[in-house]
Parts: structure tokens; sequence; C-alpha cells
């Protein structure tokens, strides 16, 4: 029994150890996540996080259930439930959803559908007079389900899970490059605003 315990003692120093192991490189790094405070932002820099510049971006109503899915994953993700006192920019968005069928059988019938989701977006200052574009990029995403002609209402239903998934995508991948701008290309641009003036 005493053999049997110093291996288990020994066994489980191990494991600590090499635990340790393996979070100590973790301790030099210092990862600065695209949401972290005192990032860019007007007038105030060290005082202003990318969130709050974030919940400062207007997103307009769009047309469609598809653009109603989108706006709202846009707006869960820049407001992160705390609603903005006021907005200083617009973001223009386009949202297309095109479908193509796949697995054609002999009888001409579908039985695979692929979604590609596109959706160009572009982000001006509320306060431009010439309304200059800051940032502008399309979003793109795909997914796909299976057909079946003898279930239309599962169907639908299968159609608008994967239509809130790719609204899901595109609200990613846009509120990710808006991040990205406030926290390097806004600064550099609101750097080199007043050297300009000058």
């Amino acid at each position: 029994m005493t053999r049997v315990l110093q291996r288990r003692r020994l066994m489980g120093w191990g494991a600590a150890a090499l635990g340790s192991a393996a979070l100590a490189p973790l301790g030099g790094c210092s990862p600065h996540p695209l949401y972290a405070p005192d990032a860019f932002g007007n007038g105030t820099p060290q005082t202003r996080s990318v969130q709050a510049q974030l919940r400062e971006v207007q997103v307009p109503l769009l047309p469609d259930r598809p653009g109603q899915l989108l706006r709202q994953a846009l707006q869960s993700r820049l407001e992160v439930g705390e609603q903005p006192e006021y907005t200083r920019y617009n973001l223009a968005v386009a949202f297309n959803i095109a479908q193509v069928g796949l697995g054609i059988q002999n009888d001409s019938t579908i039985t695979y559908v692929r979604f590609i989701a596109t959706a160009p977006w572009s982000l001006t200052a509320q306060d431009s007079p010439d309304h200059r574009i800051l940032v502008s990029n399309t979003a793109q995403a795909a997914d796909s389900l299976n057909a079946f002609d003898n279930a239309p209402f599962g169907q639908e239903l299968e159609t608008g899970t994967v239509v809130e998934r790719l609204a899901d995508a595109i609200a990613d991948q846009i509120v990710a490059r808006l991040a990205h701008y406030f926290t390097v290309s806004g600064r550099k641009l609101e750097q080199a605003g007043p050297k300009s003036a000058g």
C-alpha cells in the first residue's frame, strides 16, 4: 500500500509540474484583445475603449427578414446589452443571400442547397460634411442544407436557421473589422489629423 500511495503522489506531482510548465510561457505574453480598454478614442484615447466606440455605431433599418436578423445581430454585438447615449457613426450595409441548387437528380429534383451570403458595408462619421468613408469591406459567409420536397414546413424552418447562422457570421466579421479599425487604423488617422491641419 505504501508503494501504491507513493506512486500516486509522484503521478500527482508530475501532472502538476506539467500543468505549470504548460502555463509558464503564457505568463510572459500579454495579448491585447480588440475590445480591451485604453484603445483608440477620439479626444482622449486613454480613457475610451473600443467597445465604447462600437456602441456609437448606428445601424440603419435593413429590408426583409434576413436584413432584420443581420441588424439584430449587429446591434447585439455593438451594444453588448447597453444602449448608447448617442451615436457618432453610420454603418451602411447591404445583405444579399444567393442559393445554389446542388445534388440534382435525374428528375431535376434538388437535394442539396448552398447558401452564399455577401454584405458590402461602409462606416462614415455623422459629423463629416462630405460623408467620407472611414473604412469599408465586404463580409462573406456560406452555409448549406439538405432539401426535402416532401417536408416543406421543415424545409422552411431549416432555411430560417441557416439564414440566422449566416447573419451571425456576417455580423461577427463586420464587428471584428470595426474593432480593428478603432484600435489601429482609426488611431493612426486621428493622430495624423492635427498634424495635417497645422
